[in-house]
C-alpha cells in the first residue's frame, strides 16, 4: 500500500489531501499559528483527518498539564534515561482515546517519535539522507511502513510518500494522521503567507538510530516501477524548483547591477556639473 499526503494550502491555514493507492480517501488539517506557550488553548494546537465527507476519523487532544510536567526539567533524559515531549493525544470519532503521538528523549543522539495506538507501540526513527527525510515505522523488531519526505517545497506545501506493508493495512489511517502531526511539529512554517517561495533543501543526518534504516526497504518491498515512478517525480519536482531558484537569483542579480549602474550614472553626472 502506497499512501501520498499531499498539502494543499498553507496560508492561514494547512490543508491536505491523503490518497490510499491513488485514490482520494481523507482530508486533513493542522493549525497555521504554533502555540508553544503553555496555555490551555487546545483547539487552536488540534489536528483532524476527516473522511471525504468531512466527518472526523481522528483528531489530537493537547493536554498543557502533562506537556509542562515532562518539560519542566531540562534535559530530564539525562536523569531518568528518557523523556516525553510534544504529546499528543489521539481522540476517535467517538470522543474516546484511542492512542498518542509523541517525542521520546533517550540520548543526545537518540530521538525518535512514538505512535501508541490501541494496545499497540511503534517506533518511529528518523534519517536525512540527501534528497529526503525518511521516517521508518517499527513494531517491535519488523519495519512496517517508511514514510518519505522529499526536502524541496514550493509555497511551503509539503508531501509525503507513506510506504506501508499489506499486513498493516488497518494502520493507513493512524499512519496518515501521524505524518500530519509530524508534519506540523517539523515543517509547519508557523504564520507564513508567500508567494513563489522555493525551497531545495538538502540534508544527511547521522545519530545512535541509523542502524535501523535499510535503503533497500522499500524497494524489496513494493512495486519496483511505482517506487521508481515516485522517486522520478521527487527528482522533477526537486529540479524545477532548482530552475526556478537560479531564475529568481538571475532576477535579483539583475536589479542589484542595474542599481548600481543607476548609481554610477548618477554620481557621474554629478561630478560633470
Amino acid at each position: 500500500m502506497i499512501i501520498k499526503v499531499e498539502q494543499t494550502e498553507s496560508n492561514l491555514k494547512s490543508k491536505f489531501e491523503i490518497r490510499v493507492n491513488n485514490v482520494l480517501k481523507y482530508f486533513a488539517g493542522s493549525p497555521w499559528m504554533k502555540i508553544d506557550v503553555p496555555l490551555d488553548v487546545d483547539e487552536v494546537r488540534r489536528c483532524i483527518i476527516t473522511d471525504l465527507n468531512e466527518n472526523i476519523c481522528y483528531a489530537t487532544s493537547y493536554n498543557v498539564g502533562e506537556n509542562v510536567a515532562n518539560d519542566a526539567i531540562p534535559m530530564k533524559w539525562a536523569i531518568t534515561g528518557s523523556q516525553k515531549t510534544s504529546i499528543y493525544k489521539v481522540i476517535d470519532k467517538e470522543n474516546n482515546l484511542c492512542g498518542k503521538f509523541y517525542r521520546l528523549i533517550n540520548g543526545i543522539i537518540d530521538t525518535k517519535y512514538v505512535i501508541e495506538y490501541n494496545d499497540e507501540t511503534f517506533i518511529c526513527y528518523s534519517k536525512s539522507v540527501g534528497k529526503t527525510r525518511n521516517i521508518f515505522v517499527y513494531k517491535d523488531d519488523v519495519q512496517v511502513a517508511e514514510i518519505v519526505k522529499p526536502l524541496s517545497t514550493v509555497n511551503n506545501l509539503d508531501n509525503y510518500y507513506i510506504y506501508l506493508l499489506d499486513n498493516y493495512s488497518y494502520l493507513e489511517t493512524i499512519i496518515s494522521f501521524f505524518t500530519i502531526y509530524f508534519d506540523y511539529k517539523n515543517y509547519a512554517n508557523s504564520g507564513e503567507i508567500v508567494k513563489g517561495k522555493t525551497e531545495v533543501g538538502f540534508s544527511y543526518t547521522y545519530d545512535k538510530n541509523n542502524k535501523f534504516y535499510d535503503k533497500n526497504w522499500i524497494s524489496n518491498n513494493f512495486n519496483k516501477e511505482d517506487v521508481q515512478l515516485i522517486n522520478q517525480n521527487i527528482v522533477k519536482s526537486r529540479d524545477e524548483n532548482m530552475e526556478e531558484i537560479k531564475k529568481q537569483a538571475k532576477i535579483i542579480l539583475a536589479i542589484f547591477a542595474a542599481g548600481w549602474l543607476l548609481i554610477f550614472i548618477i554620481l557621474g553626472i554629478v561630478h560633470l556639473l
